[in-house]
C-alpha cells in the first residue's frame, strides 16, 4: 500500500524491488469537499471526481498560475484515491528535483502517479526523458497519471525533447483557475469551516490584512498555524499568529 491511513501528513511509500521512500508529507486535510469551487473551476472538479472513480486510464494535466491551488487540488485527488483504497504516489518536484530521476521506475506499476510542478523539470534533458518513459509504462499498464503544470510559458518553449512534447500535447489539459480576489474573503471562511480551523473574526482580519492576497499561500499558514495550535495546545490569537509567521 502506497499511502497508509492516518489523522497525521504522510509520507509516500512505494513497494518495488529497490523498497523506495518517498519522504514528501500530504496535506490529509486536503480533498474535494474542502476545495472552494469557483463557478470557473466546477468543470474541473466534475472532471477530477470522475477520474478518481473511473476504471479507465486518465492522463491528465492540471494548469494554472502560480498560488491558483494546484498543489491542494493534487493532494485532494490523492487522499481522494486513498479513500478508494487506491495505490499511488505524491511527488512534488520542488522536492523532488534534488533527488534522481530513476525515483519514476517501477511508479507504473502502481494504481496512480501524482506529480506536482511539471514544469520545473522540463528543459532538463535526464527528467524529461525519465517522465516520456514513465508516461509510456503507465499507458501499457494502465496506471493514471495526474501532472500539475505552473506558469505562464507554452510546453513548445519548455521542452528540448520533442517525443515528450508530442506525449504531453496529447494528454488532457484542465485550467485551475484562481479565485478572484473579491471571493477570496468567502473562500478563507469556506475553508477555515470545512477544516475545522478555529479562528475568530479579529484575527482573520489581522491575518488578510498582512497577508498577500493569494489564497494558497493563505492556506498554507492557516493549516501551519492550526497544526501548531494543535501541538501546543494553543488558541490561534494574534500574538501566536505574529510568533508562528514572524509577522
Amino acid at each position: 500500500m502506497v499511502l497508509i491511513g492516518s489523522s497525521l501528513p504522510l509520507s509516500c511509500i512505494v513497494n518495488n524491488p529497490k523498497q523506495l521512500i518517498f519522504p514528501f508529507q500530504i496535506n490529509q486535510k486536503a480533498s474535494f469537499e474542502s476545495f472552494f469551487c469557483t463557478p470557473e473551476n466546477e468543470l474541473l472538479l466534475s472532471k477530477l471526481t470522475e477520474a478518481v472513480s473511473s476504471h479507465s486510464h486518465q492522463e491528465l494535466i492540471i494548469n494554472g498560475m502560480p498560488a491558483a491551488g494546484k498543489s491542494f487540488i493534487l493532494q485532494a485527488i490523492c487522499n481522494e484515491l486513498s479513500r478508494a483504497g487506491k495505490e499511488f504516489v505524491f511527488v512534488p518536484m520542488s522536492k523532488a528535483i534534488e533527488l534522481s530521476p530513476e525515483i519514476f521506475q517501477n511508479l507504473s506499476s502502481l494504481d496512480s502517479v501524482c506529480i506536482d510542478d511539471l514544469h520545473l523539470i522540463l528543459s532538463k534533458k535526464d527528467w524529461e526523458v525519465a517522465t516520456f518513459n514513465l508516461i509510456n509504462e503507465c499507458n501499457q499498464t494502465g496506471c493514471n497519471i495526474f501532472f500539475s503544470y505552473g506558469g505562464a510559458r507554452e510546453l513548445d518553449e519548455m521542452i528540448m525533447l520533442p517525443d515528450l512534447l508530442s506525449r504531453l500535447k496529447r494528454m488532457e489539459f484542465m485550467t485551475l483557475h484562481a479565485v478572484k480576489d473579491e471571493l477570496l474573503d468567502s473562500a478563507i471562511n469556506f475553508i477555515c469551516t470545512q477544516l475545522d480551523i478555529n479562528l475568530d473574526k479579529p484575527e482573520l482580519e489581522f491575518l488578510m490584512k498582512r497577508h498577500k492576497r493569494e489564497l494558497s499561500s493563505i492556506l498554507s499558514d492557516l493549516i501551519l498555524l492550526d497544526q501548531n495550535a494543535a501541538s501546543l495546545k494553543r488558541k490561534i490569537t494574534i500574538p501566536f499568529i505574529k510568533e508562528t509567521l514572524d509577522l
